[in-house]
Order: C-alpha cells, then structure tokens, then sequence
C-alpha cells in the first residue's frame, strides 16, 4: 500500500455547491494527533438532530481543526496513535467522547476528553451516548438544579436527548417526569420504559396535562428542546419559581416572551450549548457526569436506545431517515 493510501480514510463530508449542502463519502486525508491529541479508530458514531444542519466544527475546543469538513458529533472506537504529552490512554484503550469529525475511519481528539466504554457495551451503545448523556446531565442537574421529589416536564421527550432527559431525572429521584412528542405510539412506548405521563403536543393541551398531573403547582423543571414556538407554554406550563433550561430549539429560533408571565412567576431561564464552552469546561460536565451517573449507566438504568444502524457508506440514508423523523432513539453509522 502507498504512503498516499495509507494516510487516506473513509469520512462523511458535507459538500456544499448550488443545490445547497449534502452529505457525501469519500476518501480524505487521515488525521495526524496533535500535542495532547489522541487519534481514535472509530467503530461507530451517533447521529444527531443537529447533525442535520449539516454544520461541522461544533466543539472546537474538542479537537484540532479538520483536513476536511467531515461531519458528526460523538464516536466511539480504539486508540490507535498518541499525540506528545499524552497521559492516562494507551493504544487499544476502548473510548467513546463528544467531538467533530465523528463520522469517519479516524477521528482525533484532545485525550482528556476521552471516556471508557463501560464493560459489555457494543460500539453502537458507547457511540450513542456522549452528547446525550452530557448534555442531558449538564441540563437536568447541573443547570437544571433537580431536588428530589420535583416534577420535570421534558418538551420532546422522544428524541435521543429527551429520552436521556427523563431516565436521568427518574434516576434522580423526580416525583413525577411528563413528555410531549408529536407521536401517541412512540409516547406509549416511552411510558412502558418509565416515563409517567406523555402528551400530544398536536392533539391534546399541554398547559393543562402538566397543570392536571402537578395537582395545579406546575412543573418544577421544564427541559425543553423545541425553542421559539413553546417559550411561553413552558412558562405556563411551570411552577412559580419554575426553572427552565433551553436546550435545543428544533422548532424555531425565535419566539415572543411574555415577559410579564415570566417576572410573576419568578422562572429561571438558562441557555446550555456546548458551542461556546472551553476544553476546561467540556472535562468538567464529563467529570461532574461520569462521578454522578455512571453507576446508572453501567446497570442500564439511563440508556438511550438505538433505533437504526447505517453504515458508513450509507451515510446520506442515516440523514433521511432521521428527517423523515420516524425514528425512536438513535441512529447510528457503523465504521468498519
């Protein structure tokens, strides 16, 4: 094999030309671990929704810049190169991490940012999990400040996130946790898997479902992921004192407050997104994470479901069928 060859890889790179962007694989340049670096041999990755915006260098802080614009978000795989002043990871270590330039062969990232493929998961489970488990974690108990007892209300419980959401809050011990989907058959299946209480958002009034199942006190904690369109249910939807954590806005960008529903109720607003967040930050959601609900996640009681594998090849099928948005869990490239 060449020099050329063996310096190649396999990538999902987003190509952008007059028709707009789309996801192509192709052969591009391996990457090279830099000082603190590690380069992973990635075995699957987990797709998420907004991998859909087909935008790459989401965590800048979690890598060097790319050779290419490969896309993808979290990854799981085996140490395959140490970069200089590498400590604590060894070739052939098991590792999953939230990082860009998931979907391909190779994928490099800052070493302290690893974190161990607990015993008897499959690649297709330690892939799906970083960006859920961190970023759920982050908003439930770190931001979201969850006491025991309190109840939750998770606006799009069914998507990836949302379902970490609610299984990390009942492992916290929330009274009672409530989701809205658009879908009555994925809310029926999340209700066998735990969840308390799950509207349609489409056919049923959510203000009064939370009202109703909070015996009139409102939730406590509302993590949302639809954004512009929900902003002010949310705040009707909560207690007084309420917290609310924005999460994702899959339904819009933008939405007009009722600021004076806000002030009375006295809600804490808080926006997470990782996209501004140091590497030093980034360690410590994985640090506070990891020391808190890793025994839940190695005893299977937080787990995100997957709902489909793709392979690598097929990377453009993953994108269709997570907008056809039909899917329960995630979906996941497999990497050979």
């Amino acid at each position: 094999m060449s020099k050329l060859l063996e310096a190649a890889m396999r990538a999902a790179v987003v190509v952008q030309d007059e028709g707009g962007k789309r996801i192509e694989v192709r052969d591009v340049p391996r990457p090279q671990p830099g000082a603190g670096e590690v380069l992973v041999r990635v075995h699957a990755a987990g797709a998420n929704r907004a991998d859909l915006a087909m935008n790459v260098g989401h965590f800048k802080q979690a890598g060097a810049a790319l050779a290419a614009p490969v896309a993808g978000l979290e990854f799981a795989g085996e140490v395959a190169e140490l970069g200089a002043g590498v400590s604590g990871v060894k070739a052939g270590d098991r590792v999953m991490a939230m990082g860009q330039g998931a979907f391909a062969q190779y994928a490099r990232i800052d070493h302290r940012l690893l974190i161990p493929v607990p015993t008897g998961f499959s690649w297709e489970e330690a892939a799906s999990a970083p960006v859920a488990f961190m970023t759920m974690h982050d908003a439930v108990v770190t931001n979201g400040r969850l006491h025991h007892g309190e109840s939750v209300l998770v606006q799009g419980v069914t998507s990836g996130v949302g379902i970490a959401a609610f299984q990390i809050a009942k492992a916290k011990g929330a009274g009672l946790v409530i989701g809205t989907s658009t879908s009555d058959a994925k809310l029926a299946t999340l209700r066998g898997w735990g969840l308390d209480v799950g509207v349609n958002s489409l056919s049923d009034d959510v203000v009064r479902r939370v009202t109703e199942s909070t015996g009139g006190r409102g939730a406590d904690l509302v993590i949302d992921m639809i954004g512009g369109p929900v902003v002010n249910q949310n705040m009707q939807a909560a207690a007084v004192k309420g917290r609310i954590v924005d999460v994702g806005r899959l339904g819009g960008l933008k939405g007009e407050i009722d600021l004076d529903l806000h002030s009375l109720k006295r809600i804490s607003f808080v926006g997470v997104t990782f996209r501004t967040r140091s590497l030093e930050e980034i360690q410590t959601v994985i640090r506070l994470m990891v020391d808190d609900i890793w025994p839940h996640v190695v005893a299977g009681r937080v787990k995100v479901p997957i709902d489909r594998s793709f392979p690598l090849e097929q990377a453009a099928g993953a994108y269709a069928h997570m907008r056809a948005n039909a899917h329960l869990g995630k979906v996941v490239l497999t990497i050979a």
